[in-house]
């Protein structure tokens, strides 16, 4: 490409050194190292001349903020002109931030919402940082039951679950944990059990204690599937969950496979499907299934006794 006139360098590099900053938070050899990968103009790196493109900002009505060695650009010519009740959406939608527990999207969605309220009024970016403020306090506080499961969840490291499987049951689990989700006014904690290959979710409501392990967690894991058979008309109206694929199929029945759902669940959804359901594989789980149908008819008949 062929290189301008000198004479239009300076406004190019106003324009470039501008759009660096619509784009994103930068230092002084931030921009002067993206400056030298520009062919088109001669890069100037003295202090006058970014005193003289700063200006030039300042008197079209940019504002540009400096933190440390960091320049921050604070508005837009452009502006996008909020209601009230989309400000309000944006707030929850800030506040919610907060409930993903994932450090990569949450750090996404905030670059996502810093570059959006340049083009805000000056208002509405108070509203936001405010909030961006106030959710960046609370995710910081490691002294609480959530902090502590997302340092678990960073650390990628073994723990051990004890925790109730049902009212009179306890049970102990060495197990990865993968997802922290906020449901319901409760927490559960989505974990991958090694020694089955199978994910499972607890609920914080049910868990008696938790304990973390010097051993580091393998970043490989296999999921076994469940191979499970619909017959009848179930078959014909089944809509496939999450992780789940037909094998095969015909005029009476499909074959699923599921690989990411908990196991005690997946048992409990297959039981409701009674005689037009029937598992496949792996054999464990057609033990687990007949044992969990014995207890059900147990309590039933003990429960017509008492």
């Amino acid at each position: 490409m062929t290189k301008p006139d000198k004479n239009f360098d300076t406004g190019l590099r106003i324009l470039e050194v501008l759009k660096i900053l619509q784009n994103k938070d930068v230092s002084k050899n931030d921009i002067i190292n993206e400056l030298k990968n520009n062919n088109l103009f001669e890069s100037v790196y003295t202090p006058e001349a970014f005193i003289k493109y700063f200006n030039t900002f300042e008197l079209i009505g940019l504002v540009i903020e400096k933190e440390k060695n960091v320049y921050k650009l604070k508005n837009s010519l452009l502006k996008v002109s909020l209601s009230k009740n989309e400000i309000d959406v944006l707030v929850d939608l800030v506040r919610y931030i907060k409930k993903l527990h994932n450090k990569k999207i949450e750090t996404a969605i905030k670059n996502l919402i810093y570059k959006f309220i340049k083009y805000t009024d000056t208002n509405t970016q108070e509203i936001v940082l405010k909030t961006l403020q106030e959710i960046d306090c609370n995710m910081n506080g490691n002294n609480n039951t959530i902090g502590f499961l997302e340092k678990l969840l960073y650390d990628n490291q073994l723990v051990t679950i004890t925790y109730y499987k049902n009212k009179f049951i306890q049970d102990n689990i060495t197990v990865t944990i993968k997802e922290i989700i906020e449901k319901n006014n409760d927490i559960i904690i989505v974990c991958y059990d090694s020694s089955k290959s199978r994910n499972k979710k607890i609920y914080l409501s049910s868990i008696i204690s938790i304990k973390q392990s010097p051993q580091k967690a393998s970043n490989s894991q296999y999921l076994n599937s469940v191979v499970f058979r619909l017959y009848g008309r179930l078959a014909s109206l089944y809509k496939l969950k999450t992780s789940e694929t037909v094998l095969d199929f015909s005029k009476d029945y499909i074959t699923v496979s599921n690989t990411e759902e908990d196991k005690d669940i997946l048992l409990r959804r297959l039981l409701k499907y009674g005689e037009s359901c029937k598992i496949i594989k792996p054999q464990i789980m057609q033990k687990e299934f007949i044992s969990l149908t014995n207890d059900i008819l147990k309590n039933l008949q003990e429960e017509k006794i008492g």
